[in-house]
């Protein structure tokens, strides 16, 4: 049996905002002007939670560097292994903050591991930073980082407002579901990947890495990569990730298992439009909504299905659910379409994106900030689900997507060739993330013909390959060691 160790140890930040036409800075005040850690040790788990509660004379302006906010180091041990769970409670935020200027990130000495801000946040909330990471005797020190972002335009209704923030963490001693998944198909992680600074173009075997999603801790594959073959339903797929609840996500390889730098069409199911048509910024949706709509919420509803998604769920009912391999699918999984807008792209292209409104969306964000992210940044209205998921929008038929740009990142893929790596297949085929709106033109993210990223149109006759995406369940009973001449064979 499986003991769970409860740390009740917080960090609180509070603070008042005030906001002048164009600065803004917080006054803090505490029942002392003692800077004191407060250090918790509960069944051998030791967290070092630097100035505890008593944080007094920070004074901060909307800054480029978020080195001139908040920070705030926490450091954890312990006696012995555990999986350890950080939250970030928000006890309270008056709504003048809740814009995409109020940020934090989290770091692991320079390793970048999540973001974020509290548009969406209310009191009670709970913001997960950590989930399931693995705590030895030897320290390791997170720091968290929280500030106005002066990228953005900060509104006045900032002026004068209040918030409050709890750190809360727990613990237990039995692996995350994902890390057991991990185990019990024979793998182990490298750990957490730099990706704040260039990376070069990996063209070996780099291994699996771990990285946030929204479910837990996500362990992807990069590189040319040749353990992560899997043989299911009569076709060949390659893993792109075990997912946070232990589901292991892949993407549609072919009829016969095809090598790492082999240039084949039979590595897709055919070729599509994205889309019906280009001249409207919803054709970036997965699904879409109204054409010509006067707002954001309209025009990305998600009512419409693309004629990619078409395509892809005909071949899934057909392949997948009338051949009787529904039931090792996954259900409780969010493909991201995310079409979250670029607010800090300055381009001739910058916009609300909606309607005939130019905008940058995701895709231009994740390359001018180097931040790759496995969360949906708008989980309820972009984190493709089905009716039986308990996150995301809950709009699919059938739980099949299609590889998103962050996933290939995390692979392999940059704006640079690159015919090593497992994703590469010598053909171009589709992502579901958008990239720009012009005006009167639109694209989205897709994979060249040499394996680089690029950006081209949705509609008419722009016909990309399709490789469908799915998650086994971690449940399913899998034989074989990975490769391409012993694939993981679904029982």
């Amino acid at each position: 049996m499986h003991k769970k160790h409860i740390i009740v140890g917080s960090i609180l930040i509070i603070g008042a905002i005030m906001v002048g036409s164009s600065l803004a800075w917080w006054t803090w005040s505490t029942s002392s002007n003692e800077q004191t850690n407060v250090v918790v040790t509960v069944g051998g788990i030791t967290i070092d939670y630097e100035d505890g509660e008593n944080i007094t004379n920070n004074n901060l302006i909307p800054t480029s560097t978020k080195e001139k906010g908040i920070s705030k180091n926490i450091t954890v041990s312990s006696t012995g292994q555990v999986y350890l769970d950080l939250n970030m409670e928000v006890v309270s935020l008056d709504d003048g903050l809740k814009d995409v200027s109020f940020v934090y990130e989290l770091y692991k000495d320079d390793i970048f591991i999540t973001n974020g801000n509290f548009l969406n946040s209310n009191a009670g909330d709970s913001i997960n930073l950590l989930n399931g990471v693995k705590i030895t005797s030897t320290p390791i020190t997170y720091t968290l980082y929280i500030w106005i972002d002066g990228n953005f335009n900060n509104p006045s209704t900032m002026y004068n407002q209040n918030f409050e923030f709890r750190l809360n963490a727990s613990a237990t001693d039995e692996a995350p579901a994902s890390m057991q998944t991990l185990q019990k198909l024979g793998l182990t992680s490298n750990g957490l990947k730099n990706f704040n600074n260039t990376v070069l173009v990996p063209t070996s075997d780099e291994g699996i890495f771990e990285t946030p999603d929204d479910y837990g801790t996500s362990y992807y594959f990069r590189g040319a990569v040749t353990n992560n073959y899997v043989q299911f339903a009569g076709y060949y797929w390659r893993i792109i990730r075990i997912n946070g609840n232990g589901s292991i996500r892949m993407i549609y390889d072919g009829t016969i298992a095809h090598a790492n730098g082999e240039s084949s069409s039979d590595r897709q199911i055919g070729t599509s439009a994205y889309s019906i048509n280009t001249n409207d910024a919803a054709y970036v949706g997965y699904m879409y909504g109204t054409l010509g709509a006067g707002s954001y919420t309209e025009s990305h509803a998600n009512i419409n299905d693309s004629v990619i998604k078409t395509m892809v769920d005909n071949w899934y009912k057909i392949n997948i659910v009338d051949k009787g391999y529904g039931e090792k699918v996954e259900e409780d999984a969010v493909y991201c379409n995310d079409r979250s807008i670029d607010l800090k792209d300055n381009s001739p292209y910058a916009g609300p994106g909606y309607g005939k409104n130019k905008g940058v969306f995701a895709s231009g964000r994740r390359q001018s900030d180097k931040h790759q992210t496995m969360k949906c940044p708008q989980l309820s209205q972009d984190g493709m689900s089905t009716g039986n998921a308990s996150k995301g929008n809950m709009a699919l038929t059938y739980p099949v997507g299609l590889i998103t740009r962050d996933e290939t990142r995390y692979a392999g893929s940059s704006t640079v060739n690159n015919t090593s790596y497992y994703l590469y297949t010598g053909q171009v085929y589709y992502t579901m993330t958008p990239n720009i709106f012009y005006g009167s033109y639109t694209t989205m993210t897709f994979i060249r013909e040499l394996g680089a990223e690029g950006g081209g149109g949705v509609g008419g006759n722009t016909l990309y390959g399709v490789r469908p995406v799915i998650s086994l369940k971690s449940s399913v009973e899998l034989l074989g060691t990975g490769t391409m001449e012993d694939p993981f064979v679904v029982q």
